[in-house]
């Protein structure tokens, strides 16, 4: 099930950067990709940015940074593969 988060409370974490335009979340991290605690579960920021703009990722797949900055949310330098 996709948390009922929105992307504006999650805006509220994070600095847009303007040259490379990655949204760096300033909230808690875990090897440098962005974490938050909702209700008792701990989920990626990355994560649930894709999923609250794209649905759940479908079995297989793993999410990539374009920019490679781990904590980065902008759902536009996100994306799908089957690598990690």
């Amino acid at each position: 099930m996709i948390n009922p988060i929105t992307l504006d409370t999650l805006m509220e974490n994070v600095i847009p950067v303007t040259e490379t335009g990655c949204w760096l979340w300033l909230g808690e991290t875990q090897k440098d990709y962005g974490r938050i605690r909702i209700g008792d579960e701990e989920l990626c920021t990355d994560k649930l940015t894709w999923e609250t703009q794209n649905g759940k990722i479908p079995d297989g797949l793993h999410l990539s940074h374009r920019c490679n900055i781990r904590c980065c949310i902008n759902p536009n330098h996100l994306f799908l593969t089957k690598t990690h």
